[in-house]
């Protein structure tokens, strides 16, 4: 099933809004909280021409995706992304999640195992900084983070800003389906309280971290806290960008990503 834009049904009856192109290898990219499945465009546009299959998607309450009352079930977005899988039938896909996005895919792996192999794009695994956790988001801790998550931060997300292309097709977008904020604070409150990391410090599943040394959001050295325990578990630092890397350098970026994709397609075969 191939085209441009597309709907498909979840379990519970959400329409989603997707992108399913080429005819290869199967790769799915996630979008972050109140984010736009076109941040993925020089990806997309790059994975198509090295041969792969690519799919994009709108979570429920985001994008073009309908809009739903009460949207308060990280396990719920886990859901969705495992059903829309299974009704592309998308055979050990790779999974590529940027923040909460990311969070998804973690999460992904926690529970079911058919994919070969995960892009975490500046995403801590665990949001709440602890005494021995110190990688968490900005200042979030476990007594805090609802009033973290309810107050939108007054920072700049990217470093120099966003590739035009990108942008341009983004402010389309927003101004036709804009997300709001808060009726979605339940869902970030949520986010803050997963902790995936002893699901990464086992993972059998390759991973590769790659951190924005000038995120806003994360200290970087993250990446280096997990890659240290698990030998699937690879970090990458990319300098000179802010939050959305992916967006800020995507000729860094996507030299990262065809290298992950090329290393790990035998895992997709058969």
């Amino acid at each position: 099933m191939k085209g441009t834009f597309m709907k498909f049904k979840t379990s519970d009856g959400i329409s989603l809004d997707y992108t399913d192109q080429g005819t290869g290898y199967p790769v799915v990219f996630v979008t972050g909280f109140g984010g736009y499945k076109e941040i993925w465009t020089l990806q997309v546009r790059y994975l198509l021409e090295m041969g792969y299959r690519v799919v994009t998607y709108d979570h429920r309450n985001q994008g073009a995706s309908q809009r739903v009352k009460k949207n308060d079930s990280f396990t719920r977005l886990i859901l969705d992304l495992r059903e829309l899988i299974q009704y592309l039938q998308l055979e050990k896909p790779i999974l590529v999640g940027h923040s909460m996005g990311a969070s998804i895919c973690y999460g992904y792996i926690a529970k079911f195992r058919q994919v070969a192999g995960i892009i975490g794009v500046d995403q801590t695994p665990k949001m709440l900084n602890t005494a021995t956790w110190p990688f968490g988001f900005m200042n979030a801790t476990a007594t805090n983070y609802k009033q973290v998550a309810s107050r939108e931060p007054r920072i700049k997300e990217t470093l120099h800003g966003l590739n035009r292309d990108v942008l341009d097709r983004l402010l389309v977008q927003k101004n036709r389906h804009p997300f709001e904020r808060s009726r979605n604070i339940e869902l970030l409150e949520k986010h803050f309280t997963k902790d995936w990391v002893s699901t990464l410090n086992v993972s059998e599943i390759p991973v590769l971290l790659i951190a924005a040394i000038q995120s806003p959001y994360y200290d970087a050295k993250f990446v280096d806290a997990i890659a240290q325990v698990n030998k699937n578990v690879y970090g990458a630092k990319l300098n000179n960008c802010g939050h959305v890397i992916m967006a800020e350098l995507p000729k860094e970026f996507n030299q990262l990503l065809r290298h992950f994709v090329l290393k790990n397609r035998h895992r997709q075969v058969g």
